[in-house]
């Protein structure tokens, strides 16, 4: 969608904005709603993962201009999210806005975030100050990325915050990715379903020399809602242990082996842990998901290795 009444000759660069959804009646015209008051033109893409709620028809029925996709499946956040920006580099996007369905960004900040990462090219992946869903203060669950950097913290607190910082990680809930980066690092490794595919792609994205930054000038709404994987099933929690196991072994800048050892090691002793606990939901998942590791360890050495080569991959 285009925001009528801005010249396209006055905004050169092309923006996409992909939203994966789910069961997300109760979101999305939150979500497009807010690029549609864009002052920066947003064509936006939305990738239904099969979605058994009123998503689709509010999305076809409100939003005529949003092209949708519709999985005949739930892909998982990162396939899904792969789907689009596909899409989107492929209407030669010179910049993807990845949005959860769940969050919102202010007017103006996608144009903030467009000319910092004009400014500041060696960024690759750059994220706007996330604010609860009602914009009324920090999102709490942001502020312990945000206390990765403590010059950040500091000088947000004092008022006296920069336009950009560098982080080592910042959750994809609304992430601006430059082409160039994802053409040099590629999309979400399918490996992952949901659940540290974000954590993985950073730490790609670091290693072929892409910062990742955070804008506190700039902002964006998410809801501070229950953690899906203390909320559902056992199955659903070790499909998310397992996204955590599994980006802790594929960080592309550890040896593959020695870090294997390691991660399996600390994360059995974290099954038997809850066991002694008596949490056996989450020392089940956590031992369901070292299984499907231990099962899957020949593909994941395979992953990693891609990972650490340049290159489009998994788009």
């Amino acid at each position: 969608m285009l925001l009528a009444g801005s010249p396209m000759e006055s905004f050169p660069k092309k923006v996409y904005a992909v939203i994966v959804s789910w069961n997300g009646a109760s979101w999305i015209q939150g979500a497009l709603d807010s690029l549609q008051q864009s002052r920066y033109p947003v064509r936006s893409l939305v990738v239904d993962n099969a979605s058994s709620d009123e998503t689709v028809e509010t999305i076809t029925s409100c939003y005529p201009d949003v092209e949708l996709l519709e999985m005949g499946s739930n892909l998982g956040f990162g396939k899904a999210n792969n789907k689009g920006i596909s899409r989107a580099l492929s209407y030669g996007a010179d910049y993807v806005l990845l949005l959860n369905q769940d969050a919102k960004v202010a007017p103006e900040t996608v144009e903030q975030l467009v000319n910092l990462m004009e400014l500041h090219p060696d960024f690759g992946i750059v994220s706007p100050l996330h604010l609860d869903y009602e914009g009324k203060q920090i999102a709490s669950r942001f502020l312990p990325y945000m206390a990765k950097n403590a010059q950040l913290i500091s000088e947000v607190f004092f008022g006296t915050e920069k336009d950009l910082y560098e982080m080592p990680f910042v959750p994809a809930a609304i992430w601006l990715l430059s082409r160039r980066m994802l053409e040099g690092v590629g999309g979400f490794d399918p490996l992952f379903f949901v659940g540290g595919e974000d954590n993985d792609l950073c730490n790609r994205a670091r290693f072929h020399g892409f910062k990742v930054g955070v804008s506190p000038r700039a902002l964006g709404c998410h809801s501070e809602g229950p953690e899906n994987h203390k909320t559902t099933t056992i199955g659903a929690r070790s499909y998310f242990y397992y996204g955590q196991i599994l980006r802790f072994i594929k960080a592309p800048e550890n040896d593959f082996i020695s870090n294997s050892i390691s991660v399996l090691g600390s994360w059995t002793r974290a099954s038997i842990g809850n066991l002694t606990i008596l949490n056996f939901k989450d020392s089940l998942a956590i031992a369901l998901a070292l299984l499907k590791t231990g099962t899957s360890l020949y593909r994941i050495w395979q992953h990693y290795n891609l990972s650490k080569r340049q290159g489009s991959l998994w788009l």
